[in-house]
Order: C-alpha cells, then structure tokens, then sequence
C-alpha cells in the first residue's frame, strides 16, 4: 500500500529541459566575440566620421575641420584596430573566467561602439556625460540584439562587407582627386625654357624683432645672415595680419584682409585668384607643404591652385590618437596627471603619460619632415624640367616652445631647460594673468630656443637644395606670416592679439637665381601683400597671363643687383589689420553672437599707426626712436599733422573705416 502511494520518477524525467527557443541569446565564444569586435569598431568609426561631418556641415560655427581630411577613411581603420585589441582582451577574459563575463563583453561592446559618435557630435560634452549616454543607449540595444539573435547574426554579417568597402571607397577617392590634380598639372604646356622656379617658405611665428639678421643681441639667425649677404634683406617689411591664416590669404592673393573671407572661423573663399593658380595656369608645376595643420590645411582655402599638397602625416601611433575612443581618454588621462602633479605633488605618472601622448597624441609636423616630403617631391616628379613653385611653412616655432629632438638648448641649458617646461606647459594660463619678469624671460628663451633650431634646419634644408643645385635657378623667398609678443607691451601676448611691430615686423629676403654678389638692403617699409605682384614680374609677363593686385618690391633694387632709378623711392604704406583675439581666452566662435571690433596698423616713412575702430582711439610711435613702442604720441600737438596723415592713409586703403560686418567672425 505504501509503495503504492510512492510516486515513482519516469526515467527521463530528471533529463528534461525546457525547448530552446529559436531567437534566444546564445553568447559569442572567443572567436565570435572578436570577429563582433571588428565589426563594432568598423561601425563605430563610420559612425563617428558621419556624426563629425553632420556637426560640421550643419552647426558648428567653426568651419574648420581640425583634423585630417582623411577622416572619412582613417576613422573606420583607427576604430578597427582599437576594437580588435578589446576584443582580444573580452575573449581572453572570457576563457579565463568563463561564460560570467559574455553578459558584460557584450554591452561593453555596445557602449564603446556608440560612444565615438556622441563625443563627436558634440565636442563640448563632458567625457563621463558622454559614457554615461553610450552606456544607457547600450543598455537598452544590447538586450534587443540579444533576444533576436538570428537576425542579428544576419545583419552582421550582410552589412560588414558595406563597412569594409566605405573606408576603401573614401580613400580611393582621396587618392584618385589628389593623381589627377598631378596629371592634370604634367599635361599642361610648360614655361619657356629657362624660366626659374620659385621657391616660398614661410616661417610661421617667427619675429623680424627675435632675429640677429636684424639686430637681435641673440645669434638666433645665422642661415637667415648667410641668405641675406648674397640677396637682398627688407629690413621693415610688415604682414598685413597679425595671425597666421589672414596673413597668408594675402600673401597668396594681393589683398588685404577686409577684402578676403579669411577670419578665425571662416576659410579663404574662391573670390579672388590665388598666385598658385596664377602659376599653374602658366604652366608651373605647383606644390605645398606645410606645417601648420591648422589655418593652413586644405579646408583653409591656402591649397587652392596647388597640384600636391601636404598638410598631414600620421607618425608613430598618431594616426589612432584621431579616432575619439583614443583621444578623449588620452586628454582625461593628461589632466589627471597635470592635476595630481599640480594639486599633490606626485609626478611620478607624468613621464609615461607624456610618453603616451608623444605615441598616439602629439603630431606637430616638424621641418625636418617637410623637408623630407619636399626633397621627395623633387626626385619623383615625372617632369623634372619643369619649373616649380612650392610653397613651405615651417611650423617649429610656435607654441608650445618644444625643440623637437635631438635639438640644442642655445639659451637655456637642458636641464633648467627640462625643470621649467611644466611651467612653460602652463604659459597659457600665465598670459591670462600678470606674469613675472621671470616668468616671461621662460618664455623668451624657449621661443629664442626654437626660432634658432628652426633657423638650423632652414639652413640644413636649403643646403640639401645646393647639393642639388636646384638654388642656381630658384627665386628664393623667406618671409614670416607674423611674430610674437611677450609683454612688450602691458599685457600684450602672442600673436593676433595686436598690431605692434612686434607682431607684424617679419623677415623678408629674396635670393635671385644663384645669389647676388653684393648684398642689398631695403630700408623703406614694404608689405608681405605685394609679394604675389613681384613674383609674376621677376619671372616675366607672360602675354594674356594673370595679374595679381600689388606692386611689385622689383621697384626697390634693379637686374642683377642694382638699384633702379632714385635710391630714395616713394614711401611705401603696409596696412595691417586684426581682430584681435583674447590671448588664449575665448573661443572665436563664440563671436558670431558678439562680433569684435577690429584694429587697424599703418607702417610708413618709420612710423607705426594703430587705431582700434570701435573705441575710435589712435596711438602714433616713432619707430626709429622707439622701437619697442612705449611712447604713444598721438597727443603731441606738433605731430598732429603726422596724426591726420596717416589716419586718412588707413581710410584711403581700407575704403573707410572698418567695421565687423566687414570681417566675417
């Protein structure tokens, strides 16, 4: 009876399982979730690429791209390589600690493929802001993926050839535009024979007032006095722009700068012919090479007319540092440290995070690199015959101040050198403020530091240029786009912050084919404006060939070396206007809801005109007795006619008074 009551277990009864369910989540082993991982980081770096060209296209008020304009390919690539080494360490952490950590691979997956587009699309959000969204949108997607399985497989595995295939598309078609613009420049009619080339280099930062060629106590310049004893030195020549991209728009096109659209925010327009296309059309084989990624990259408008232009190079790691995933941690990364080495006291993380940020983050395009693209142009262009103009800007002596390696301390020695770069790390922040006497001598001599190693280099590239006797028929032009300040003024730092001299006085010397035998010197003020115009008539008029607005400097010394008619030729008036930037201070895109006033500056007959338009204040300094402007004479009664003369010069050149609406921000 008992027994009868006992249940009895059927033999299967213990093997039985719920049936499995077609769309249930199985989780990827290790194979699987790296092969997920590739296909996350191709997805995460279109997305991303996608999300910056939307931000851009369509909001951002900057419409500079800042960043390579290989982007639409080199993202997918970056992300890629970033994926595969996370996948590889999610399936490591899988085989070791078994199936718990699959439920968390996957929405660390999620999150970090969703996290480049959000940092993208909005630069300003914070980085544990722009996790946090990642984090909550993953955890809401994953789940969805998870419980449609097959379908998702499907997805995966119909659009990774489409993610393979964008990156490939994009850089082809980088690659095809930049052979054709080359081809299309070889299959032109080339200049008579023995028509010289041009050679422009320009050297971005660099002060006329910092340079012994000019007087400078400092022997920072000794290539630049090599040049100057076989050609002819201007020793008041004057950008029409105290920044980097204005003054170059100028330099490129004979225009002033309230006649361009060149502005903080704004890229050089199609408006005017620029002296490359001018030199293209005439059958010049045309090329640029540049260091400053910045204002002078392609979207500046500057590459305009040029057949090959090099505006970026991805060494060591840098080329992943471009990606967000990489970037913005390396930035937290270096706060950190700057904040616990600042706050606490503890450096001991700072060697290996600037170690770090040298591999994947610093990505200065150095001298010695354009020297070594230029060089490289030279020996593989199909055409050798064919006279040339390239254009180099050397980009070294701006800030941060940083020698590249293996450069010389010649005015502070390495080791104080080494102990001060956390405060010169800090400049930013000591302009904002009242710095030392001291504190400016740190900056003084790291930037002597490197206009001379710059100097140096000038000198090696041009060397390896002799070596190739390529100098014997090149017009050789050294210039600046703009100096630097360091208080000579109150509280005058850096550069497109005013229109003193020691802002817009920049070298200036042209070598004719194979040098002159005796040197010539250009007292009489010139500007980097009428470089376009002396160009085109040293090389000759071509008949029916463009012209470019200017006078050509060719009226300031004569054929082989002498002087053309009165040595004392007209006064020249260089014009020079800004608006002015807050040194280090606010962002210019800021200003399109508060448009800045902008200064004007005339150089003439040794006098120095500022007027700052909004305020209506003028300040008059006699250069031959105050270089350093320190002594405003705009209230002297007895240079009041001095005064009104070159007020009414600056009206006469700027067709009246500027004013915001005529600079776009």
């Amino acid at each position: 009876m008992i027994e009868s009551c006992t249940p009895v277990a059927e033999p299967d009864a213990v093997a039985k399982t719920p049936p499995t369910r077609p769309d249930a989540p199985v989780a990827p082993g290790p194979l699987g979730l790296v092969a997920l991982a590739a296909w996350c980081g191709l997805l995460a770096g279109s997305l991303e690429a996608l999300a910056f060209a939307v931000r851009k296209r369509f909001f951002d008020v900057n419409q500079f791209l800042w960043t390579t304009r290989h982007y639409g390919w080199l993202l997918p690539v970056a992300n890629l390589v970033v994926f595969l080494g996370l996948g590889l360490m999610l399936a490591a952490a899988v085989l070791l600690l078994g199936g718990r950590i699959r439920w968390w691979a996957a929405r660390i997956l999620g999150t970090a493929t969703l996290l480049p587009a959000f940092w993208a699309a909005s630069p300003r959000i914070y980085g544990v802001a722009g996790v946090l969204l990642a984090a909550g949108c993953a955890a809401r997607l994953v789940p969805m993926a998870e419980r449609r399985e097959a379908r998702f497989r499907r997805v995966v595995g119909m659009t990774f050839p489409v993610l393979i295939l964008i990156p490939v598309a994009v850089g082809t078609t980088i690659w095809q535009r930049d052979a054709r613009g080359g081809l299309q420049a070889s299959a032109s009619p080339s200049p008579p024979p023995g028509t010289p080339n041009v050679l422009l280099i320009v050297l971005d930062t660099v002060a006329a007032e910092h340079l012994s060629v000019y007087g400078y106590p400092r022997r920072t310049s000794p290539t630049l006095e090599e040049l100057a004893a076989r050609g002819i030195r201007f020793d008041r020549a004057v950008a029409t722009a105290s920044w980097t991209l204005p003054s170059h728009a100028s330099l490129f096109t004979g225009r002033w700068p309230h006649e361009l659209s060149a502005g903080w925010n704004t890229p050089l327009d199609g408006t005017h012919p620029t002296l490359a296309e001018a030199l293209g059309r005439r059958g010049f084989a045309t090329a640029g090479f540049v260091g400053n990624r910045w204002y002078c990259s392609r979207d500046s408008g500057l590459a305009r007319g040029f057949a090959v232009y090099h505006d970026d190079s991805f060494p060591r790691l840098t080329a992943l540092g471009r990606s967000e995933l990489v970037g913005r941690p390396m930035q937290g990364l270096q706060a950190a440290s700057r904040l616990l080495e600042d706050w606490l006291g503890v450096s001991a993380l700072s060697p290996a995070v600037d170690a770090l940020a040298r591999l994947l983050i610093v990505n200065r395009r150095q001298a010695a690199d354009i020297h070594r693209e230029l060089v490289a142009w030279l020996e593989s262009r199909p055409q050798p015959d064919r006279p040339f103009f390239a254009f180099l800007n050397l980009y070294d002596a701006h800030y941060p101040y940083e020698i590249p390696e293996p450069g010389i301390h010649r005015f502070r020695s390495r080791a104080r050198a080494e102990r001060d770069a956390n405060l010169l790390r800090d400049w930013i922040s000591l302009v904002k403020r009242a710095p030392t006497a001291e504190q400016v001598e740190l900056g003084r001599d790291f930037y002597d530091d490197c206009v001379a190693d710059l100097d140096e280099r000038l000198g090696r590239l041009l060397d390896d240029l002799a070596r190739r006797s390529v100098l014997d028929r090149t017009w050789l032009i050294v210039t600046a786009d703009h100096g630097e300040s360091f208080g000579e003024q109150p509280g005058v730092f850096w550069h497109g912050t005013s229109l003193y001299q020691a802002q817009v006085h920049v070298p200036l010397i042209i070598v004719p084919p194979g040098g002159l035998s005796e040197p010539l010197t250009v007292p009489a003020a010139v500007s980097l404006r009428d470089l376009p115009a002396t160009i085109l008539d040293v090389l000759g008029r071509a008949p029916g060939g463009d012209t470019l607005p200017g006078e050509s400097l060719a009226r300031l010394w004569g054929p082989e070396g002498t002087r053309r008619g009165d040595p004392t030729p007209a006064v020249s008036r260089a014009l020079s206007e800004v608006v002015p930037l807050d040194a280090f201070g606010a962002d210019p895109s800021e200003w399109v809801h508060a448009p800045r006033w902008p200064i004007v500056g005339l150089t003439e007959a040794g006098w120095s005109y500022i007027r700052r338009e909004k305020e209506g204040t003028e300040a008059l300094h006699d250069l031959a007795k105050d270089p350093r402007q320190r002594d405003d004479l705009a209230a002297d009664p007895s240079l009041r006619p001095r005064l009104e003369e070159m007020h009414r010069d600056a009206d006469r050149l700027t067709e009246g008074p500027l004013s915001p609406s005529r600079f776009r921000p």
